[in-house]
């Protein structure tokens, strides 16, 4: 066989355009029309890893809240983290008020796939619901 010669686009005729299913569709008599989709640019498309903390960092981040040390701080982290990784590697759900509710939707092999419903409202925001003393 004889091999291929690339296509010359000034030689080779333009195609008509087809009309688009949108042109086709007519709506039905007294049917409301569906207002035009509008595009919304993200302000900042985010880039995978860039906002990722790590565990040092979340170590700091700890330490420095509650005034403790980045010794006394870490086992605990470490403990914690521990005790959620194998929650949900079991199939457990885990609610923790002030992140939310976090769940396993997907189980493949070594990959989860976790769904979080955050916290709402004043939970979400650190807010009691009561001053203290007051629940009774």
């Amino acid at each position: 066989m004889a091999p291929r010669s690339p296509k010359d686009p000034e030689t080779e005729a333009a195609k008509p355009a087809r009309p688009s299913r949108a042109a086709k569709a007519k709506p039905a008599a007294g049917a409301p029309e569906k207002p035009p989709l509008r595009v919304v640019e993200a302000e900042s498309v985010p880039t995978p890893g860039a906002d990722t903390i790590k565990l040092k960092d979340l170590i700091d981040q700890v330490a420095q809240a509650t005034g403790g040390k980045k010794a006394d701080v870490k086992p605990v982290i470490e403990a914690l983290l521990t005790a959620m990784g194998t929650a949900l590697a079991t199939g457990k759900s885990l609610a923790i008020p002030p992140l939310g509710k976090l769940r396993v939707v997907k189980n493949k092999g070594p990959a989860l796939t976790l769904k979080l419903r955050l916290a709402d409202g004043a939970k979400a925001a650190g807010l009691a619901l009561a001053d203290d003393g007051e629940d009774g």
